[in-house]
């Protein structure tokens, strides 16, 4: 027996139509969903291992105008998503579907062949229990020809109403009675296409029966189930003619609104919706009625009144049922519309008070609880997942999905007891399921939330964890913990050390990775300037081009001279030059003429430190007369004799006899030579012998004291010559030095007219070098004595 009754929603999208046509054949029910556009677009097949297609998606070029509510009847799930290349339509079996694009136009074309079709503009799903319906497909065989077929136009003929045989119902009379108690048994066991049967001959062998009011309202019972609106309204309106007055009238209303509602017959329905509402507001099927007048509403695309209705329903209804359908559908306009957390809030509604709900739309149900945790609220997936769990047999396909979604969803909503139940469930249930890897992985992830407190402890496992599971989203959760562990306990250097992993880990999912690396990198800093490591630190701040609060510009400008980067360090000086405090503006002006002066800068180090010098005069801070220092150095480099004369002596004043000066006072001794000053050579040549004296520490020898010597018989002092020159004597000379010394010392002693003592000198002088001009010299004047 092979018949269609014709049910279509028609939805459109833009130039996009969808429409569901729904249908029998030897006694099974298949629906047919037509998906058609003004140009072509793909839909893509997706096989088990078994070659059953469990998926079909249909990708559109852009997102349509209006939305189309999801679409849930007895063969298929229908959903619709805006993405990143326009529009998706997704189709999910209840049982079985088939997918077959309609390429050819027979009313118009009489000529088809077979091919592999990618796109066209129009496709058909077909979704069936067992047989596919209508169609006897067969894999084409590998020695056939393709050859293109010619159809003419033929309209079939029209078959009748026969029974599952294919012959005229005909059943023996019985007790009107017993036909009505088998149909409530029937109905009661959902097995609706019995209950019309029964419904039906009943009325048609006893049509003067007792039971007509029940046995028709059983039947538009049935009919609603079977979704027959076009019989169902046959049956109701004579049930509303004969019977007005009957207690069950608005649970009538409700269903003939809702078939007009399906076939597109809003005016129809508006009319019996009116009836409904106005004649039997305190029914609770005019809340039932509101829901149906709100998926009416959707399916055209008035979403703004279709919440109205579905609000007034859930505020309304004190049938916990109908409030809960309510709820649901509102939730799924909240999605759809992009406010996860309104839609929450009627989740919340429904799993208080009636969560069984969720396995009477179970498939719907299940697509809801994963967009949840999608949008990062696994909280309310959860609890979609736990009204169904809760109502789902073991032995059912799809337990095993629902139970691992539902440790994944407790998992991250950070259940971790209850996530580490339901992971371990599904291990001892499913021991060679289609998830365990994905359950294994998810509970090594719960270890993230253990709170060892022993960091060691903690640091092992999350190398184990990197270890096992290496890029693997475990993986690289387990080094971004230990890294945050890490960063917890001030191992910056560690952190530094993971750099180029941590880089890699997905920004979005890990969003805090930059910041922790460069938190770190400038905690690093911050501890190398403390301990003088100033290479380090430097380096640290020129990686990451860190900036620090002036608060630690003290050690950076150190650091930053330590190292010679004289640019840097003459840059952090400045920036505090106009600082309303006397002391911090000579400090940091102190700091900028030594940075200038490191630079090479040496008039500007001259004029910052004149300026300092002023600012000194009027507030004392001897700490920093160590400018007196640079000044001369500065006045030195650039040949300013005057300067350096006048800087030294406020270095005498500031830092009496200091052997930090010693090359100073040498500098002013080649000074004094040039200028041909023996006063000045005299003064700064004692100065730094006597230095070198009292230290023991002989740098400037024997220049100085050869110097010295000269200058004192420059202006006929021999014998304050001979004793600076015998000074040497307890020094150590090389060959050469020794030799020229001992000379000296001859030359004055013959000047002297002390002839042995000169001569010893002069042969002290050749036994140190004869081979040196001073022991030649000393050899010519020997001969002479």
């Amino acid at each position: 027996m092979r018949y269609w009754i014709a049910l279509c929603l028609w939805f459109p999208l833009y130039a996009m139509e969808l429409s569901i046509q729904s249908g029998k054949e030897e006694g099974e029910k298949f629906s047919i969903l037509h998906l058609q556009n003004a140009t072509p677009f793909s839909c893509e097949a997706t096989n088990n291992e078994f070659g059953e297609t469990r998926r079909i998606d249909c990708r559109l070029p852009r997102v349509p105008s209006k939305s189309f509510s999801p679409i849930n009847n007895t063969h298929l799930n229908v959903i619709g998503v805006p993405t990143a290349q326009g529009y998706t339509i997704t189709i999910t079996p209840k049982a079985k579907m088939k997918l077959i694009p309609l390429a050819f136009d027979l009313s118009k074309e009489t000529e088809t062949f077979q091919g592999s079709i990618r796109s066209t503009k129009h496709w058909s799903v077909v979704g069936y229990t067992q047989t596919l319906p209508l169609l006897a497909i067969q894999p084409p065989s590998s020695s056939a020809i393709n050859f293109p077929v010619k159809i003419n136009k033929d309209i079939r003929p029209f078959v009748g109403g026969l029974d599952l045989k294919g012959n005229p119902i005909k059943i023996a009379r019985v007790q009107d009675v017993t036909d009505y108690m088998e149909m409530k048994k029937a109905y009661e066991a959902k097995k609706y296409e019995k209950v019309l049967d029964l419904s039906t001959n009943a009325l048609k062998n006893y049509p003067k029966t007792v039971f007509k009011n029940e046995l028709l309202l059983y039947q538009i019972r049935a009919l609603h189930h079977e979704e027959e609106s076009e019989k169902l309204i046959e049956v109701a309106k004579q049930f509303l003619r004969d019977y007005s007055s009957d207690p069950s009238v608005a649970e009538v209303l409700a269903y003939i609104a809702n078939s007009y509602g399906k076939l597109g017959q809003s005016i129809d329905a508006d009319y019996f919706f009116d009836r409904l509402f106005d004649e039997q507001s305190d029914s609770p099927f005019a809340s039932l009625g509101m829901v149906y007048k709100a998926e009416q509403l959707e399916s055209t695309g008035d979403l703004k009144k279709a919440v109205q209705f579905y609000q007034k329903a859930l505020g309304s209804s004190k049938d916990v049922a109908i409030a809960s359908q309510a709820a649901f559908k509102l939730a799924q306009i909240e999605l759809n519309n992009n406010n996860a957390k309104k839609a929450a809030l009627y989740i919340d509604k429904i799993a208080s008070a009636n969560p069984n709900y969720f396995a009477e739309v179970r498939d719907n149900a299940m697509a809801m609880a994963e967009v949840f945790f999608d949008k990062n609220d696994p909280k309310t997936a959860a609890r979609i997942s736990e009204g169904l769990i809760n109502a789902t047999e073991k032995n059912s396909p799809d337990h095993e999905i629902i139970l691992k979604n539902l440790g994944l969803e407790l998992a991250k909503a950070n259940k971790r007891t209850e996530a580490l139940k339901r992971f371990n469930e599904y291990l001892d249930t499913y021991k060679y399921g289609e998830f365990i890897e994905e359950v294994r992985r998810a509970k090594d992830g719960l270890f993230f939330d253990e709170g060892d407190k022993n960091t060691t402890g903690e640091i092992k496992k999350y190398n184990e964890l990197i270890e096992r599971y290496g890029n693997d989203s475990v993986g690289r959760k387990a080094l971004y913990k230990k890294a945050q562990l890490l960063f917890k306990d001030q191992k910056y250097q560690d952190i530094l050390d993971m750099e180029s992993e941590l880089y890699r880990l997905e920004s979005s999912e890990y969003p805090e990775t930059t910041a922790m690396i460069t938190k770190s990198a400038i905690g690093l800093e911050k501890a190398r300037l403390k301990e003088g490591k100033c290479v380090e630190a430097m380096t640290l701040q020129r990686m990451y081009k860190i900036r620090l609060l002036s608060e630690w510009d003290e050690y950076l400008f150190n650091c930053a001279l330590k190292t010679t980067q004289y640019a840097a360090a003459k840059k952090i000086a400045q920036s505090h030059l106009k600082s309303k405090s006397i002391a911090q503006r000579q400090i940091w002006l102190y700091r900028i003429v030594k940075t200038q002066f490191g630079l090479g800068e040496y008039k500007e180090a001259i004029k910052g430190g004149n300026e300092l010098i002023t600012l000194l005069g009027a507030e004392k801070n001897p700490p920093l007369n160590d400018i007196y220092r640079t000044m001369f150095d500065a006045a030195q480099r650039v040949g300013d004799a005057d300067g350096m004369i006048r800087y030294i002596k406020a270095v005498e004043g500031a830092f009496v006899n200091d052997f930090k000066d010693i090359e100073r006072y040498t500098q002013m001794v080649s000074l004094g030579l040039n200028r041909k000053d023996e006063g000045i050579v005299q003064t700064y040549a004692s100065k730094v012998a006597a230095l070198q004296e009292r230290t023991k520490t002989y740098t400037q020898s024997p220049y100085i004291e050869f110097t010295l010597a000269q200058s004192y018989q420059n202006l006929g002092k021999d014998t304050a010559a001979l004793t600076v020159l015998k000074t040497l004597n307890k020094q150590k000379l090389n060959t050469e030095k020794r030799s020229r010394q001992q000379y000296l010392i001859g030359a004055i002693e013959q000047k002297l007219g002390h002839k042995r003592e000169a001569r010893d000198a002069f042969n002290a002088s050749i036994k140190a070098d004869k081979n040196s001009a001073w022991g030649k010299l000393a050899k010519d004047a020997s001969g002479l004595l």
